[in-house]
């Protein structure tokens, strides 16, 4: 799976809206809903060939549910902590789905597995690097945060049970996607971390870094 790679945008300061409260404008909530659609619909076909149930039907809707469940704690989770933040310092900012990205993803997931790049969210304001590179790192830290909650979780659970499953998806989608967005590198946020502090940076990184180890090695 890659997650959004370019996490939030910068645009020059155009808009003249009263701001610092959070809120949604319409166009906002049709590009999310369809970002949602298409990547639940793309888990849904990754997931095509589980038998979680023996009756098909009730094995499709609870694949459809588990879908979405997925992508509202990960990617939708991380684009708010971004757009929340940003609006917090009175910045305009949307989140906007990149239709060809959306188109590739469902394309990837036939094939069994996700290649993801839904969109992001767009800012404009008069941002310092401070408070850019704390906008940037809103959304990781909602990740890490997440995966760190679905871990102690999957600890409690009983390997092998599907809510143990189920737990462990959640805790390893979001500290990937989370991780993921760290690369030090443009467009993800790890850059405009990196630039405004960079033990800041390190710590985040080693964060999703362990969460992901303990993911991938111990649950």
């Amino acid at each position: 799976m890659r997650g959004n790679t370019d996490g939030m945008r910068r645009v020059d300061p155009i808009d003249q809206r009263p701001r610092g409260k959070i809120k949604f404008s319409k166009t906002e909530i049709l590009h999310i809903a369809i970002a949602i659609a298409v990547l639940s619909a793309a888990f849904s076909l990754i997931m095509r060939d589980s038998v979680l149930d023996s009756d098909p039907t009730t094995n499709l809707l609870f694949i459809i549910g588990m879908s979405f469940m997925l992508v509202i704690c990960s990617f939708l989770f991380h684009e708010f902590g971004h757009k929340f933040v940003a609006q917090r310092y009175n910045a305009w900012s949307e989140f906007r789905a990149y239709p060809f990205g959306l188109l590739m993803a469902l394309a990837f997931s036939l094939a069994g597995f996700l290649f993801a790049a839904p969109g992001a969210v767009y800012i404009r304001g008069n941002i310092n690097k401070e408070t850019y590179g704390k906008i940037s790192l809103a959304g990781p830290a909602v990740n890490f945060v997440i995966s760190a909650i679905a871990i102690v979780i999957s600890l409690s659970l009983t390997p092998g049970t599907l809510e143990f499953a189920i737990f462990r998806m959640l805790a390893y989608l979001n500290a990937f996607l989370g991780l993921f967005n760290m690369i030090p590198i443009q467009p993800f946020d790890g850059s405009k971390i990196m630039a405004w502090n960079i033990p800041v940076y390190i710590a985040a990184a080693l964060i999703g870094a362990a969460e992901f180890a303990v993911v991938w090695f111990y649950l």
